[in-house]
């Protein structure tokens, strides 16, 4: 397990470097930069936190911007940085939530941000569906299935979405930023691995219908390495291996693609064709 150091608060300075890789949030804004150093590799998440990874060590030095950020820097570690080593490391990791059908099967939901992935597994978790991860999907592959294992207990929501899911506007100071909302008695969590039974990979929000459309499986492949956790780009041997975990992955797990007006009041319609969906086998 890779040790997090938090160091003192520091505004982030010219690191003198162009980055070798961008994560470009809607909008083309950079929401993450990608630099190598001597000792491994450095994230920075602008206007957030630096992450300096030391490979030799298995340590990571977070150096947030200011002491308002430390619970930002926190959820970047376990939401980003874990899962960028933990496929660095031979693991499969992806971006997108996940949620627990009939306590023995799981689905997961990949796409891109501001898609509705974390809304989504709240919901289903209000309609009695526990969530296993909102943001990360972890899978391990034991006696010819894939099992999803379950992350954090926690919900990171923007207002709107807390507000629903709530019944009322949660006390936040910071209403444009996303917050942690804590698994409970109306959002239930398991801890409880689940075998994987579907991927639905969530489109643009521009149909007018809940509307499943199957995809081939090289087609599944390419959208899955977009979802993918990858700490160095040009990494060719790395990328191979991952690239051929993800090409098991698709063998054995069918995928979808799930598109839907985002309305809260759609959500329940998507939650039960969903549900349906899954009885069915996909």
């Amino acid at each position: 397990m890779t040790d997090l150091v938090v160091l003192p608060a520091l505004k982030q300075g010219d690191l003198g470097t162009e980055p070798h890789d961008r994560w470009l949030a809607p909008g083309g804004r950079a929401s993450a930069e990608f630099y190598r150093t001597p000792d491994g590799y450095l994230v920075r998440f602008p206007d957030q936190a630096d992450f300096e990874i030391d490979l030799a060590l298995d340590s990571v030095a977070c150096t947030p911007v200011s002491d308002a950020m430390q619970a930002t820097a926190q959820s970047l570690f376990h939401n980003a940085i874990e899962p960028l080593l933990g496929n660095f490391a031979g693991g499969l990791y992806l971006h997108g939530s996940a949620v627990s059908i009939d306590g023995q099967r799981a689905i997961a939901f990949l796409g891109d941000s501001r898609r509705g992935k974390t809304t989504l597994a709240g919901a289903f978790a209000q309609a009695g569906y526990p969530f296993l991860s909102e943001d990360t999907v972890k899978l391990t592959f034991t006696d010819g299935q894939y099992f999803l294992q379950p992350s954090r207990p926690v919900l990171r929501l923007f207002q709107d979405s807390a507000a629903f899911l709530l019944g009322e506007a949660p006390n936040w100071q910071n209403e444009d930023a996303k917050n942690e909302l804590a698994a409970g008695r109306s959002l239930p969590f398991t801890d409880r691995p689940n075998p994987l039974c579907m991927i639905c990979l969530l489109g643009p929000g521009e149909s007018k219908t809940v509307c499943f459309e199957p995809i081939s499986k090289v087609e599944a492949l390419s959208q899955l390495f977009r979802h993918a956790f990858v700490l160095d780009v040009e990494d060719r041997a790395r990328l191979r291996a991952h690239f051929g975990r993800l090409g098991e992955l698709v063998e054995h797990v069918p995928c979808l693609t799930l598109d839907y007006p985002r309305t809260f009041a759609q959500l329940p319609e998507v939650i039960g064709a969903v549900v349906q969906r899954a009885a069915r086998g996909a």
